[in-house]
């Protein structure tokens, strides 16, 4: 089943129908030869974004991408350099 399959069989009602209408609005615009521009906010480096916007990119849908930046370097980094990228435990203690 392909992702537009199965939002229409499973986005019926309310905003998952809103958004089976906005990404058919998008499709359409795109084949038309419009072009998208994405504006991402929050962080969103542990959803390892890049790797989806890569692909969108690279097959014509996004143009344009605006972001409020909150993490998305470090997830450019892990796109870069996602072999060596190290995980920190404890980040968030400063004594080590």
């Amino acid at each position: 089943m392909s992702v537009t399959q199965f939002m229409e069989h499973h986005f019926r009602h309310f905003n998952a129908r809103e958004t089976l209408a906005a990404a058919k609005a998008w499709k359409r615009h795109v084949e038309q030869g419009g072009k998208m521009l994405l504006c991402v906010a929050g962080a969103m480096s542990t959803a390892e974004l890049g790797i989806s916007l890569s692909r969108v990119i690279r097959a014509g849908w996004v143009h344009a991408i605006s972001c409020t930046a909150a993490n998305f370097e470090e997830d450019l980094f892990n796109l870069v350099s996602h072999d060596d990228y190290k995980v920190l435990p404890n980040y968030r203690d400063l004594s080590p």
